[in-house]
């Protein structure tokens, strides 16, 4: 990684503290107003946190093994020069567990920050995603400032000051972060690393709409090169580099949960009310413009008689689309996360905001065959139309907490709260009525404690569990079989394995898991299985014919990375799995509820027909000859649906009428 060269402006703010004890009148409600404006979900309550004048405007958040907070600002988004010195990071903390922050203190403020749109803070590094750069900070021996200039990780992305730019990391189980940009990112991007080297993901592929190469060759036309948002994960040193998805529209942040499956929403263009949140099938197409020639939802909306404008608006019929997870209908979406912790009725589920309208929302996803079904409840909203949270996360104990941008209106780049004397911003916490806040003691220096650690609710201190046990010898090895054997939770027994996994006996571990009777266990033991590098075509022999689509889907989508010649005859199998589609036809219904609900049923088949196209990529033409010559399932709908898929047979919209002569 090389070093910005300016030198950073570093500001320490002590004194703020009893500024919080009278907050300063705002355009915005006062806190109180805007917590009574809130309705929570049962069990639960919200009460506030931090705001201004020592926050504001945040944009994105991350929360310590300390549990401090951390958020990036944006007082100069867009048009919106409000801070001349630059935007800033601040730290906030609870010093005194009274359950309201009592500390603001600035790591990190220059000239260079505009609008930034992503921090993470794991171990002594924070990330800070800023198109076109993704930056690194090292923070000193005091926990409070930096060693010095950050270092560039990335560089090269587009979408500068521009909130379809470069997104967040988030740490996985894996070990790998995962982050996004959407499509003015990486448009028109050619993503190079901290060295100025182009970036190769690992199907050798140049990563960014202007990358050159795809597949170790070329760059081609439809279906040979990246195109829109994408989503990624790498290595917290930026190697390893991996694409798991593109074409989105906004990606805005996303997510892993403990068994390896990412998480995402993706905005629509405004007013079409079509929201969605992904399940990011690792090398998906995600359909936000068309198969050839990049065309727009607009032009194609007339290719499929009585498709709805959702539909449309993410080619969702046409083959080469994963299906989306979930419509949500029009709004702003923002940060997501996936939570394993013990508030009540939340554990598995996806937490996500909607800044549009006013409202953090509970996802539960279902697995539906290779995919899933999913539905949605509110965990808060707000009549307060100044409530726009940007982004939420998880504290030490499993409380919540969401950042509130805290304007009057959002979309088109708009920003309405602009007077420097009353902007604000908040952080609001969700939890129990009568939680106490603690930090839980943190103990690096033995077994339990790392264990410990790995199993917190908290992603910074799972990191710090998670690169001690990897380190660890015989005893970290013994308490990781422990809690894979009788873990409290599959999500707990997950992370001891991919832990497992990169021990000395990973293979052997991975071969046991792979025979679990928990479904999601075995299919982070195949993902496992990958990153350790283990022979995939001797596990999928093992596993073609199992019963679960969800593994045939991840073989399918492990063969994507394996040669014709080794897994042609697999490919085959695979295709034998393959589904009579679904018609379509009746989705379209005015009643929002009814028409998401037989849409995600109607797709139902089409995720494991997507994740054999995807195994197929740039040998379609040889698979479906191997699977038409060699096939046994003789269901003739299932002949055209891998002969559709394969084909990629789109139909043209009608044309426009001709202009009538003046």
């Amino acid at each position: 990684m090389k070093q910005i060269a300016a030198v950073a402006t570093l500001a320490l703010l002590c004194g703020l503290a009893s500024a919080q004890d009278k907050p300063k009148k705002t355009g915005a409600p006062s806190p109180e107003d805007s917590v009574k404006a809130m309705k929570v979900h049962e069990g639960l309550e919200a009460t506030f946190w931090a705001g201004e004048p020592g926050l504001i405007n945040p944009t994105s958040m991350d929360i310590d093994e300390r549990g401090r907070i951390w958020c990036c600002e944006s007082m100069n988004y867009r048009g919106s020069k409000m801070r001349p010195e630059g935007d800033r990071i601040v730290i906030m903390e609870d010093t005194d567990h009274d359950g309201k922050a009592d500390s603001y203190k600035v790591f990190y403020q220059d000239k260079a920050i505009i609008g930034p749109l992503g921090i993470t803070v794991i171990g002594n590094k924070v990330y800070l995603a800023q198109s076109p750069k993704m930056l690194v900070f090292t923070i000193d021996d005091s926990g409070d400032k930096p060693v010095g200039p950050p270092e560039v990780l990335f560089d090269g992305f587009t979408g500068v000051n521009h909130d379809h730019g470069l997104h967040s990391m988030m740490f996985g189980p894996d070990g790998r972060l995962y982050f996004n940009s959407g499509n003015d990112g990486a448009n028109g991007a050619r993503v190079m690393n901290g060295k100025g080297e182009p970036v190769i993901d690992s199907t050798g592929s140049e990563v960014g709409g202007k990358g050159t190469k795809w597949r170790g060759g070329p760059r081609g036309g439809a279906g040979q090169h990246y195109t829109n948002g994408m989503a990624f994960r790498c290595n917290p040193d930026g190697t390893g580099f991996e694409t798991l998805g593109f074409n989105f529209r906004n990606n805005y942040e996303v997510c892993s949960d403990s068994f390896g499956t990412a998480w995402q929403s993706d905005n629509d263009d405004d007013g079409n009310q079509g929201v969605r949140i992904n399940y990011v099938m690792e090398g998906g197409n995600f359909g936000y413009v068309g198969f050839y020639k990049d065309s727009s939802w607009g032009r194609d909306q007339g290719a499929y008689p009585g498709q709805s404008r959702q539909e449309a608006h993410f080619h969702q019929r046409d083959p080469g689309v994963v299906p989306n997870l979930l419509n949500t209908g029009g709004g702003s979406p923002t940060g997501i996360l996936a939570y394993e912790g013990e508030l009540p009725g939340l554990n598995g589920k996806l937490i996500h905001c909607d800044a549009g309208p006013n409202v953090v929302r509970i996802y539960t996803p279902t697995a539906a065959e290779a995919g899933y079904k999913c539905e949605s409840v509110d965990l808060v909203k707000s009549s307060d139309r100044w409530f726009r949270p940007a982004d939420v996360c998880v504290g030490l104990q499993g409380e919540i907490y969401i950042a509130d941008w805290t304007d009057p209106g959002v979309g088109g780049h708009a920003t309405g709260d602009k007077d420097p004397a009353t902007i604000s911003g908040r952080i609001y916490r969700i939890a129990p009525p009568g939680f106490k806040p603690d930090a839980p003691k943190l103990d690096l220096s033995t077994v339990k404690g790392q264990i410990d650690a790995l199993l917190s609710p908290n992603l910074a201190r799972r990191f710090l569990g998670y690169q001690k046990l990897v380190a660890g010898g015989a005893d970290a090895t013994k308490a990781l079989e422990e809690v894979f054997k009788s873990g409290k939770t599959d999500q707990h027994r997950a992370r001891a394995l991919w832990l497992l996994a990169r021990g000395a006996d990973g293979q052997k571990v991975v071969k046991e898991a792979l025979k679990d009777k928990s479904t999601d266990i075995r299919v982070a033991a195949l993902r496992a299985a990958r990153l350790i590098k283990m022979d995939m075509i001797e596990i999928a022999k093992e596993l073609v014919a199992d019963p679960s689509m969800a593994i045939a889907r991840e073989l399918c989508l492990a063969l994507n990375y394996e040669s014709t010649g080794k897994c042609l005859d697999l490919l085959v199998a695979l295709g034998d799995r393959v589904q009579p589609q679904n018609s379509y036809e009746g989705v379209a219904n005015k009643d929002w509820a009814q028409q998401e609900a037989k849409r995600q049923e109607a797709y139902v088949p089409k995720w494991y027909l997507e994740a054999f196209g995807i195994a197929c990529t740039n040998r379609e033409k040889e698979v479906l000859e191997a699977w038409q010559k060699n096939g046994k399932n003789k269901d003739p709908k299932v002949a055209e649906a891998i002969a559709w898929r394969l084909n990629r047979v789109i139909p043209e919209p009608p044309a426009p009428p001709p202009k009538k002569d003046k």
